[in-house]
This record gives structure tokens, sequence and C-alpha cells, in this order.
């Protein structure tokens, strides 16, 4: 089974300083230095093929390569780049694994849509049980006339006064 990674945050100082930053020709360099990259992906296999060629080539020969590759699918430098993680298996087909943002240098895993969907529901599902505790405590329940609101005596004064009033 995967690890799980998405609580995870990474920060390479040292390679920010050493590299002057992030910029859209390396962002994909400091993205290999995390936890999150895989180094039997396409692209970790590319590199060190290419190590003492033109890296141009490098991303011309992802596309005719089977297996996992990571590409940078948007982009708002120096700010913010994502990451996706894909699994290709024909030069047209390819599946996204993961996403993987980095916002001002700190890269983190995005969420699976499970996981977000299930934290949810599980909210929304404490706010409803909260609420049916709450009407709980204002309700009581007596056998011969079933459940009713609960009234404090000025609330009970004032109902019965209403009711004088409408009858005379």
């Amino acid at each position: 089974m995967a690890k799980e990674l998405t609580a995870i945050e990474w920060r390479s100082d040292q390679w920010l300083f050493q590299f002057g930053g992030l910029r859209p020709d390396n962002v994909l360099e400091y993205f290999s230095q995390s936890p999150f990259w895989d180094s039997s992906s396409n692209n970790a296999i590319l590199k060190m093929q290419t190590q003492f060629n033109d890296l141009q080539q490098a991303s011309y020969n992802l596309s005719s390569m089977v297996g996992i590759e990571f590409a940078v699918t948007h982009q708002e430098p120096p700010a913010l780049f994502i990451i996706t993680k894909f699994r290709r298996s024909s030069p047209t087909k390819v599946v996204p694994l993961a996403v993987y943002y980095i916002v001002d240098g700190n890269a983190y895993e995005a969420p699976n849509l499970h996981s977000i969907i299930s934290t949810r529901m599980l909210s929304s599902v404490k706010k409803v049980e909260e609420a049916f505790e709450v009407a709980r405590k204002h309700s009581e329940f007596h056998p011969s006339i079933g459940y009713s609101w609960k009234e404090t005596t000025e609330q009970k004064n004032a109902r019965k006064a209403a009711l004088k009033e409408k009858d005379s």
C-alpha cells in the first residue's frame, strides 16, 4: 500500500538558495529532491540517461515512454507550481495518479477526492448530531401526551395569556 504523504510539508531552503529560487525550468529538479518523487519514474530514468547530454530532449522523449511520469500542469511563477503524477500507457493515454503543489517553495501532496468527500461528510454528520442533541435537550417525553417542547415558566405564562386573550 502507498505511503500516506498528504500530511507532509517539504522544503529545501539550501536548494532554493543555491539555485536562486523556483522557475519553470528548475521546478521539477527541485521536486525530485522531495519525498514525493518516484525514483523509478520516466523523468528519473531520462535524467540518468541524459545527464551528460542536452536535457532539452528529455521532455520530448517522455511522451514515448510507458510508466510513471511527473509534469508541471499549472504554474504561476515564482509562487505556485502544480505537478501531476501520471501513469502513461501510450503516447496519448495518461491517467493522473496524484497531484502535488508547491507554494512559495513548500511542497505538498493534494488530498484525493475520497479523502475530501469523507472528511466533509464526517463534519456534516457531526453538525447534524450536534443539532439533534440540542433539540433533544429542549424536548421532553410524557407517556400520556408524547413528546413536547420544554418551556420555561415565562414561556408557559406567555402562551397561556395568549390563549386567554384569543378566547375572550
